[in-house]
């Protein structure tokens, strides 16, 4: 557990330190050691004897060199524009006088994490780097990643830069950006590195998690690193968003919807979180509900490409053919440069009877210098009649650790491929193993 200290539009804690208003405040060690001993006191008066060893761990500190580091310590506070908090009370020591309060935090909370860094330009790259991956285009992730290399140069320490990004390479697998199974081998990477600075990182533990579930489908061992995740902070929402995924692929519908609501109880506003949820209903059989809640959710986040292609995808499976297309279109004008972002317009244009158009959207698709979305396209090539296209491509998503492949036995688009037995042979495989995770 840390404490955060909140007081006159100051927070600071032990490890991230000193924030004005939003912009962090440059403290050096023995400033920092200083404000955190004055701030612990709650207003009470520190003699300069128990700040000699509280800060500099001596009783042989001159009163020069504590004056100093006070004098040090209201420069960096009064620059920031904040207030003067410090007062000196003569021949006795030093309080703090506005009022203190205090939050206990865990460590490995997402929030704390994020500014667990003493280089404050180290902070501001993450920052930058998680504004440019909310945004989800090719370049903004590129450029995500970008901005999150500079933060690990200028903090290598810096364990939540490390899983930011961890999860900027997850996300590269999942939009099919990067092979699947390079993606998952950089993701674990970079995890990996951040637990080795922070154990407890719920950020880096589920990701790993993740990864060794849905690509290298090794099911035990991931659902044991999300349960941990989940146990470490269980009011992180990705943790349990992530678990979902780890259930649904097992084949735990009921337990993977309740993650869902769970992580929206967390954070009701993530687009990524109500996209699952509309998901992972219709992939427990419950399509009208799931398309309740994902039209709610291209009504609410209409610039969000996700959103509108789990819509497209909803209304195609509940016979809504000319909403389909026209969620599936939209989404492609949100991302014009992100193949997987158009195979609900395909589907749905297959789905509805429009072959030639369906087949024009498949060629921009599969001209794309990017990894093909294969577990994606089984379901437009089935709606087009070529079965052993679709079979074929599901092997290939199955070979190469595509993520999206776990949800595609219970997809009602693929319905009629139940039975087929090189079908069965590779679902089954996998099912099996997940299956033994439950």
């Amino acid at each position: 557990m840390t404490t955060l200290f909140k007081f006159a539009n100051y927070t600071f804690d032990a490890h991230a330190g000193l924030v004005y208003d939003g912009q962090p405040v440059h403290l050096p060690p023995k400033e920092k050691g200083l404000l955190q001993a004055l701030l612990a006191a709650r207003g009470q008066i520190v003699r300069k004897e128990d700040l000699m060893v509280k800060v500099w761990g001596t009783a042989e500190t001159s009163d020069e060199s504590i004056s100093r580091t006070v004098y040090r310590l209201r420069v960096a506070m009064q620059s920031s524009g904040g207030p003067e908090v410090v007062e000196t009370v003569y021949n006795s020591g030093f309080r703090v006088i506005v009022p203190v309060r205090e939050v206990t935090m865990k460590e490995s909370s997402s929030l704390n994490s994020l500014t667990h860094s003493m280089r404050p330009n180290a902070i501001a790259a993450l920052i930058s780097a998680r504004e440019f991956l909310a945004r989800q285009s090719v370049a903004d992730i590129e450029a995500a990643a970008s901005a999150v290399r500079l933060a690990i140069s200028l903090d290598p320490s810096f364990a939540a830069a490390w899983s930011t990004l961890a999860e900027i390479r997850m996300f590269q697998a999942i939009r099919s950006l990067r092979p699947p199974r390079e993606a998952g081998w950089l993701a674990k990477e970079a995890a990996q590195t951040a637990l080795n600075i922070d154990p407890q990182s719920a950020s880096a533990l589920s990701i790993l998690g993740w990864v060794r579930a849905l690509i290298d489908q090794d099911g035990e061992r991931g659902m044991d690193d999300l349960d941990r995740a989940v146990s470490i902070d269980p009011d992180y929402w990705v943790a349990n968003m992530l678990r979902g995924w780890a259930m649904q692929a097992a084949g735990r519908h009921a337990d993977a919807v309740h993650m869902m609501r769970r992580a929206l109880e967390l954070n009701s506003v993530s687009q990524a979180v109500n996209s699952m949820l509309a998901l992972y209903l219709m992939l427990a059989g419950k399509k009208a509900e799931g398309l309740e809640v994902s039209v709610l959710l291209a009504n609410r986040f209409i610039t969000v490409d996700n959103s509108q292609a789990i819509a497209s995808v909803l209304a195609s499976v509940n016979g809504l053919h000319e909403d389909a297309v026209t969620y599936g279109r939209k989404t492609v004008t949100l991302a014009p440069h992100t193949p997987i972002m158009h195979t609900p317009l395909a589907y749905a244009l297959a789905n509805s009877g429009q072959h030639d158009e369906a087949r024009s959207v498949l060629a921009f698709i599969e001209e794309s210098s990017l990894p093909q979305p294969t577990a994606a396209l089984a379901p437009v090539y089935l709606a087009l009649g070529e079965r052993a296209r679709a079979i074929a491509l599901l092997h290939d998503a199955y070979e190469r650790g595509v993520p999206q492949f776990a949800s595609t036995r219970d997809d009602p688009r693929l319905a009629s491929l139940h039975g087929e037995p090189s079908v069965e042979r590779i679902w089954s495989q996998i099912w099996s193993r997940q299956l033994a995770a439950a």
